[in-house]
């Protein structure tokens, strides 16, 4: 039982890092996908 309950606890600490992570580095298609002579327009 203490194995899984820290086996939880380690896989919530691995999520948390995986959204930050993520979250920092993380940037929009329009922006990661588009060269400077590419015109986008933020119509819905």
């Amino acid at each position: 039982m203490r194995a899984f309950v820290l086996a939880l606890i380690a896989a919530f600490v691995v999520a948390l890092g995986a959204s930050y992570v993520l979250s920092r580095f993380q940037e929009p298609a329009s922006v990661a996908f588009s060269t400077s002579g590419v015109r986008l327009s933020d119509v819905n």
